[in-house]
C-alpha cells in the first residue's frame, strides 16, 4: 500500500516536473520569439537615385557588448527606389550599423556614414541609443528619427558636432554631443539617405584607428540611413 502510494507520488513529481520544465522552456522560447523583430526600421531614400541598405551587426568587435547583445537574422534589404521606403524588424538587443552601399564601404560600412545603434542597453533611460557617425568617411546625407524621442540630421559633412560624428574625429565631440536615446520598449526607427554623393570625404587610414586598448571608435554605439 505504502510502496503503491510511493510510485503514484513520485509518478506525479516527475509528471509535475515535466510539466513545469516544458512551460518554463516555453516561455524561454516565447521571451526570445518577443524579442525578436521588436524594433521596426524603416529606410527612406530621398536621393536622386536608388539605394541599398546594408545592416551589419557591431556585437563582440566595433561594439565592446558582447554577450548580452543580439544579432541581426532577417534578410539584407534589397535596392530602394528614389521616393520609395521600406520596413525591416530588428531584433530588441541588437547593437550595429546601417550604412547605404558604395564601393569603398567596408563589410562593418568602413570609409562611409554610418547610422549607429545600440540597442536594449538595459538602462532605464537610455535603453536605445543610437547616432549619425561620419568618423570613418563621409558618403551620404543622413537623418534619423525615434518614435517619441530626438532625432538627428546630417545633410553634408559639415553639419557639426551636435548631428553627427565628423570624419576622422576620435574625440567624441567632447560628450558625444550627437548621440541621441530612447526609453526601454519597442521603438519605431525612420532612416532617411540624403544628398547621396558618389565621391567619399574619407580621412587618412591612420586617423580612423581605434585609440590603443579601444574596442570601439567612441565609448559606446553602432546602424541605419
Amino acid at each position: 500500500m505504502f510502496s503503491a502510494t510511493l510510485q503514484s507520488l513520485l509518478l506525479a513529481l516527475a509528471v509535475s516536473s515535466g510539466i513545469a520544465h516544458a512551460e518554463a522552456k516555453e516561455a524561454r522560447r516565447s521571451e526570445l520569439s518577443a524579442r525578436q523583430g521588436s524594433h521596426p526600421f524603416t529606410f527612406v531614400n530621398r536621393c536622386g537615385g536608388p539605394i541599398t541598405p546594408v545592416i551589419a551587426d557591431t556585437k563582440c568587435g566595433y561594439s565592446p557588448r558582447c554577450g548580452d547583445a543580439a544579432s541581426y537574422s532577417g534578410p539584407q534589404p534589397g535596392a530602394i527606389a528614389p521616393g520609395a521606403s521600406a520596413t525591416y524588424n530588428i531584433n530588441t538587443a541588437w547593437v550595429g550599423r546601417v550604412f547605404a552601399s558604395h564601393p569603398q564601404c567596408g563589410p562593418k560600412g568602413e570609409s562611409c556614414t554610418l547610422g549607429e545603434f545600440n540597442l536594449d542597453t538595459g538602462s532605464q533611460f537610455t535603453a536605445q541609443a543610437y547616432d549619425i557617425s561620419n568618423i570613418q568617411g563621409f558618403t551620404d546625407g543622413m537623418a534619423i528619427s525615434a518614435a517619441g524621442c530626438a532625432g538627428v540630421s546630417c545633410p553634408n559633412v559639415n553639419c557639426g558636432c551636435t548631428q553627427a560624428y565628423a570624419p576622422g574625429d576620435l574625440s567624441g565631440c567632447g560628450a558625444d554631443l550627437p548621440v541621441r536615446a530612447c526609453g526601454p520598449g519597442s521603438v519605431a526607427f525612420t532612416g532617411s539617405s540624403n544628398s547621396l554623393r558618389q565621391s567619399a570625404s574619407r580621412p587618412s587610414p591612420e586617423a580612423i584607428k581605434p585609440p590603443p586598448g579601444s574596442t570601439d571608435w567612441r565609448p559606446s554605439l553602432e546602424a541605419p540611413p
